[in-house]
């Protein structure tokens, strides 16, 4: 009876596995088919995909691509010539590929190009509603049977979705990625979450016994994440925390990934060093990273090693030496090389000021005067205009009030004026000089010379008082 039922259950899977082939079989002549026949008629479309065109068969595309018997369905024009696919992922390449599908060329499917595959089958909705085995359903299969079964698939699988954002976050190539990496990690390091029967054990043992092996452990696997863009690293350590990597084991991947991917940050443009905005914002991510509490001070100071603080930001530089857990050298860099920025920029103010002309300079304070030497200047001249009219007019009271006996200062006087012509007419200044002159006169000070010509006039001084 057992052997009766062996038998049985061996013959449907030998019809099943008999089955299944037959489909391939037929599949492979199906395409192999369409490609026969394609090439012996001329091309009637032309497809410009990522710059590149192609001249191809409507048929074979729009069997496989929703997307594109879209655009010939909506098309007015009867005879569509051509269509134009700028923004597909992945570009020339990926349309190549998906084109050879739908020809049933085959080409070869790798943890390299699956990333880029599985993106454009999802632009080009190259879905199971308009074939069967299309694209999108034997990418999806071979990123669950293969790609994601080894740590240095995943890696690469992420490594390849960096310039397919943000369809790659779509399709969640990204997140399970993530997920699998982390997963992996935590499985294979004993620096991962502990069991139930080992939990007591590992509780005893101190975070500074275990970081002597911690970098032999994890750089057999941590080596491959190096190759990650920071966001990415960022969010696979995220992903370790989360699943109980231990944190005090972060410390070797940290320092390890610094040493392999910040050095060649800096691009050359014009011959001057310039650091991009994602590039400076990856080293402030870095300079937040390093201070983690769990770093020892001797890993804390060989990732500063590494860094050059001349390319940090202000911000930067402000975070770092606000940063208790930064070293001592690192911040007192930090200090030294902000004070020299500060000090050239005003050295190159400086001698921008005095590379001027000298008619320049001269004018320079009435065409672009400072704000407060300006106020302050205006002020003063208020005052002095105002100061000069109540004196003028402290003047012309006195001068009314007073004796017209008092107002001749000497007998020479009018007789001087009636003799000379008239002088010409003075300026302001000179005029309240003149008033004053009268104004002492009139008070019964009386020159010198006029003392000695004249001797009773000392005597009608005081007979006027």
């Amino acid at each position: 009876m057992v052997d009766l039922d062996q038998d049985q259950t061996a013959l449907p899977t030998a019809t099943n596995m008999f089955t299944k082939k037959n489909d391939l079989l037929s599949a492979a002549m199906k395409r192999t088919s369409e490609w026969i026949f394609s090439q012996e008629i001329s091309s009637d479309v032309t497809v410009n995909a990522g710059g590149t065109s192609f001249s191809l068969h409507k048929f074979p595309l729009v069997s496989k691509c929703g997307y594109i018997r879209k655009i010939v369905s909506e098309s007015t024009d009867t005879d569509l010539a051509a269509i134009e696919i700028p923004d597909i992922p992945g570009g020339a390449e990926a349309f190549e590929l998906a084109a050879k599908f739908c020809y049933g060329i085959n080409f070869e499917i790798s943890t390299e190009n699956i990333a880029m595959l599985r993106c454009v089958a999802e632009y080009l909705e190259m879905t199971e509603d308009y074939a069967v085995g299309n694209l999108v359903g034997r990418t999806e299969k071979y990123v669950h049977e293969v790609a994601l079964k080894s740590l240095a698939g995943a890696v690469s699988i992420l490594h390849s979705s960096e310039n397919l954002l943000p369809l790659a976050e779509k399709v969640k190539l990204v997140s399970r990625c993530i997920d699998m990496i982390a997963f992996v990690a935590c499985k294979d390091s004993q620096f991962g979450a502990p069991g139930r029967a080992e939990s007591g054990r590992n509780d005893l043992i101190s975070p500074k016994s275990s970081m002597s092996n911690a970098k032999s452990v994890v750089d057999w696997w941590a080596e491959d994440l190096t190759v990650l863009r920071i966001d990415f690293f960022q969010r696979v350590l995220i992903a370790m925390m989360a699943r109980g990597f231990k944190q005090y084991a972060l410390g070797p991947i940290l320092t390890l990934y610094a040493q392999k991917s910040l050095r060649g940050l800096e691009i050359f443009v014009k011959g001057r060093k310039k650091i991009e905005a994602r590039e400076e914002h990856e080293k402030r991510v870095v300079l937040e990273t390093i201070a983690h509490p769990a770093l020892s001070d001797m890993e804390r100071k060989k990732v500063c090693s590494v860094m050059d603080c001349q390319k940090l930001s202000r911000e930067a530089c402000a975070h770092a030496a606000q940063n208790d857990r930064l070293p001592v050298q690192t911040v007192v860099q930090v200090l030294y090389y902000e004070q020299q920025r500060l000090r050239e920029v005003m050295d190159s103010s400086l001698n921008d000021s005095s590379s001027l002309p000298t008619k320049a300079n001269q004018f320079s304070i009435d065409i672009h005067p400072v704000p407060d030497e300006l106020s302050t200047l205006r002020k003063e001249n208020q005052d002095l205009k105002l100061e000069l009219v109540k004196m003028k007019m402290r003047l012309k009271e006195i001068a009314k009030s007073d004796d017209p006996k008092a107002s001749i200062g000497s007998p020479s006087g009018p007789r001087l004026s009636f003799d000379k012509p008239p002088l010409p007419r003075k300026s302001f200044i000179s005029s309240v000089s003149k008033t004053l002159g009268r104004f002492i006169r009139a008070d019964g000070i009386v020159p010198q010379s006029a003392k000695r010509r004249n001797k009773p006039g000392k005597d009608r001084r005081h007979s006027i008082s």
